[in-house]
């Protein structure tokens, strides 16, 4: 049935806490790159770092739980075959309007930097976002995206049902998605080193242990709406403990190595679990009246997307340009705070971008799709 006035006013009930969430995912990623670039200039991490470095890749692992905690969230009320082309037409606006602007700023720029920038890089594929090799992107962390357009397309499917179908067929969906990962962690050993070589691409994003996430944080969504008071503070508290720890094992347990794909079950299990803990607890907090500040978290979660694209290619070009070598030359500290300077500025950028460029591409590319 199409929206209605009370569908929408539940749908925004969460919002400002979730929003300031997707801004803290993306800075986690900027932590984790940061700290490569620090140990480039022969630089010690430091206490910010250290803790990107061992944990900060997990902010994917929180954006897919929210990719999936948003969509679901979102679309309760709502179902047909018209709402679901309705709303894959929007969410390919939204990934392709945000996203092109970078393809192409990256193309220009690696083209100045080094041909060994786009030695093997697939352009047309790198540009849909289809399923394709890490290596062969434009845009290296833009593999999170192709995850992101799957995980669309089965939400397109499922909106086309009924709440309680939907909700039954996503329960299905997750005993399916746990049950294939435990056969191929645990029987096929798919994910060992030489096996997860050879596996398929298709594989790699159609059926990799990520989609757990997204499924729960599609499941929290429905369970939430059911059972909207509870407790919120422990949650949250357990899910940043759980996250905290998972950097710590990551560095004793896992060597520094649990971003590769032969952990990627541990990854998902700790990972994926701290970030449903958090998003349950921020989510429970907002209705009671605790958000963090309204608008910067509105303009700061909005420039996440912006902030996770860019900063790759803003680090690759200060790269070249000297900044690590130049660092080496001073302190530490002096190099940690010239990155979290960085930091500080990419998001003031992606906040402008978002403002004066991702909204209005992103309203013109609505219109051209009537979504």
């Amino acid at each position: 049935r199409p929206f209605d006035a009370d569908a929408l006013c539940v749908r925004r009930a969460v919002l400002v806490n979730i929003q300031f969430l997707r801004c803290v995912a993306a800075l986690l990623v900027v932590l984790f790159h940061c700290s490569a670039h620090l140990r480039a200039a022969g630089h010690a991490p430091g206490p910010l770092f250290g803790f990107g470095r061992s944990a900060g890749f997990a902010g994917v692992d929180v954006f897919f739980v929210l990719s999936g905690f948003i969509m679901a969230w979102t679309t309760f009320g709502v179902s047909g075959g018209t709402a679901a082309l309705a709303f894959a037409r929007r969410r390919a606006a939204r990934i392709y309007s945000g996203y092109w602007p970078f393809y192409l700023l990256a193309l220009g720029l690696f083209s100045m930097l080094g041909g060994y920038y786009l030695a093997d890089t697939r352009f047309l594929s790198s540009a849909l976002l289809w399923p394709t090799e890490l290596h062969q992107l434009l845009i290296p962390v833009s593999w999170t995206l192709i995850f992101e357009m799957w995980f669309y397309l089965l939400f397109t499917l499922l909106v086309a049902f009924s709440d309680a179908h939907r909700a039954r067929l996503l329960a299905l969906l997750t005993l399916a998605a746990l049950g294939w990962t435990l056969y191929s962690q645990f029987w096929r050993q798919a994910y060992d080193r030489g096996a997860l070589e050879t596996m398929s691409v298709y594989e790699q994003y159609l059926a990799f242990p990520f989609l757990l996430e997204f499924l729960a944080g599609a499941l929290l969504a429905g369970w939430l709406r059911k059972r909207p008071e509870g407790l919120a503070w422990t949650p949250l508290a357990a899910g940043a403990a759980l996250f905290v720890t998972g950097g710590v094992i990551n560095e004793h347990a896992f060597g520094g190595n649990l971003i590769q794909g032969y952990y990627i079950t541990w990854r998902v299990l700790i990972f994926g679990s701290a970030a449903v803990l958090i998003v349950a607890g921020l989510a429970r907090l907002e209705p009671r009246g605790w958000t963090f500040p309204r608008r910067f978290s509105l303009w700061a979660g909005g420039a996440s997307y912006a902030l996770y694209l860019g900063h790759t290619l803003v680090q690759a070009a200060t790269h070249e340009m000297g900044l690590d070598a130049w660092l080496s030359r001073y302190p530490g500290w002096a190099a940690q705070a010239a990155f979290v300077g960085l930091a500080v500025l990419m998001l003031a950028y992606s906040m402008a971008h978002f403002r004066w460029l991702e909204r209005p591409l992103h309203r013109l590319f609505r219109g051209w799709l009537r979504a």
